[in-house]
């Protein structure tokens, strides 16, 4: 998660000096932009981070608290 906002900074105030010494250009890069970060990575990462924690968390429960314990 530090590296996507790292490079996104990078991006849109590097200094020009930087781009030329690692030999590459700023448009090598398209897709590296705010929105694609939050719309692209976050937000399904969160939601499926949300829905499978839900998931296999209350699955767990659900067979630990399902078994018939003997008296």
């Amino acid at each position: 998660m530090y590296f996507i906002p790292a490079g996104l900074a990078l991006k849109y105030w590097g200094p020009p000096d930087f781009w030329t010494l690692v030999g590459k250009a700023l448009t090598d890069y398209p897709d590296l932009t705010w929105r694609n970060f939050f719309l692209v990575n976050l937000l399904p990462v969160t939601l499926g981070n949300i829905i499978g924690g839900t998931v296999m968390v209350g699955l767990v429960y659900w067979f630990v608290y399902r078994r018939k314990f003997p008296q």
